[in-house]
């Protein structure tokens, strides 16, 4: 028996002796960091959500160059798809020789799928998908950019560019904006 206590005693010392460099690694890697205490305070907030919004700003952007482009060209635009690398590089995806005649569902959907992928291995910071739709205002129905977005610092939304094209010359208006539910970073919050 008292060697079996003592064989106890050896495996309980060894493995405090392994988890100890690990608990004292964790507490000085969010020694100096804003979530040392696991809270943000309001400033932190703030800087947290001014930079999601910056980068999706960013990519945003893009996206309205494109669809620009393709619509003072041929007067139509396809969907597009545009992702944050985590080293802050922009990245439009592009799909494979095989979609290039899908309909532009399907291609919004491989864009979803493709952007759902990359997200949930940690690949990047947020993600955005731009389509062709419609919305209906007093009567009339009016041609819109629909561009929904993700930002893994928690910002998700979906933006309706109105769109004219005049005389060869897109000319976007205001965009209306509403919240949308997480579908490529995070399961539907």
């Amino acid at each position: 028996m008292h060697k079996f206590l003592s064989l106890n005693l050896i495996l309980t010392l060894t493995l405090a002796g392994m988890w100890a460099p690990l608990s004292c690694a964790q507490e000085k890697e969010y020694e100096d960091h804003v979530l040392a205490d696991g809270k943000l305070t309001a400033e932190e907030l703030s800087l947290v959500v001014r930079q999601a919004q910056g980068d999706l700003k960013a990519m945003t952007e893009a996206s309205i160059a494109q669809v620009k482009d393709e619509l003072e060209s041929s007067g139509v635009f396809e969907p597009n798809a545009w992702m944050l690398m985590k080293n802050g590089e922009l990245k439009k995806i592009q799909l494979g020789e095989d979609a290039k005649g899908a309909p532009p569902e399907i291609k919004v959907l491989m864009y979803r799928a493709s952007l759902k992928s990359v997200a949930r291995h940690g690949r990047i910071d947020a993600g955005l998908v731009a389509y062709p739709g419609t919305i209906e205002k007093n009567g009339m129905k009016r041609r819109v950019v629909a561009i929904e977005h993700e930002h893994r610092l928690g910002v998700s939304g979906i933006k309706l560019v109105p769109v004219t094209l005049n005389s060869g010359t897109a000319e976007f208006r205001a965009a209306v904006s509403q919240d949308k539910s997480f579908e490529f970073f995070y399961d539907g919050k």
